[in-house]
């Protein structure tokens, strides 16, 4: 059964978030963290009232260093979410985070977390980020890579008092989701 299971999950991840071709000389993890910010929006649903949603590109913003920029850029070219298409930004501001819908943050913003956090209480933007105690500081999607595997895990509590709708088909990727019952390891 287990091992069923596991194959379940790899074909969904397959699925999910198929592998491409382009080569390029960056390593396995930011190859994947690329791939996984790229096709992330695509699982979630935006309130018809985010101020953003009018504007003609999807704001992606990035926040801190981050070694896969360019592999990043590549990736969302071209790609569109709700039939907009991804403009990247690398925001240097807590101001500068207002405009976006999604926004990455990188390792080494982790000691400023909660900061940035805190300034987007109350509004409908995605924040994924990729150190550990993202979700506790109260971010919703935390990436992190184990044994050569990108692992994600979500805070629903969080995306739900952004008024985020994730979908259940990235949720049953996650290695672990919060919950309003605050279950940590436990799917939702």
């Amino acid at each position: 059964m287990k091992l069923l299971t596991r194959l379940l999950l790899a074909v969904c991840t397959a699925w999910v978030f198929p592998g491409d071709a382009v080569g390029q000389a960056v390593s396995q993890e930011y190859q994947m963290k690329a791939m996984y910010l790229r096709k992330i929006p695509s699982f979630v649903e935006w309130p018809p009232s985010a101020a953003n949603t009018s504007k003609a590109a999807f704001q992606m913003c990035t926040v801190g260093d981050y070694p896969f920029g360019a592999r990043l850029a590549q990736e969302v070219g071209g790609v569109t979410v709700s039939g907009r298409r991804i403009e990247l930004r690398w925001a240097r501001k807590e101001q500068e985070l207002d405009s976006c819908e999604m926004v990455f943050f990188s390792r080494s913003e982790a000691k400023h977390y909660g900061k940035f956090l805190d300034g987007l209480k109350g509004k409908s933007v995605l924040t994924v980020g990729e150190s550990e105690g993202f979700l506790e500081a109260g971010g919703m999607v935390e990436l992190s890579f184990e044994n050569d595997r990108l692992r994600m895990e979500v805070n629903l509590v969080a995306a739900r008092n952004a008024n985020l709708k994730v979908d259940a088909r990235l949720l049953a990727l996650a290695k672990r989701v919060v919950t309003e019952h605050g279950t940590p390891g436990g799917q939702a």
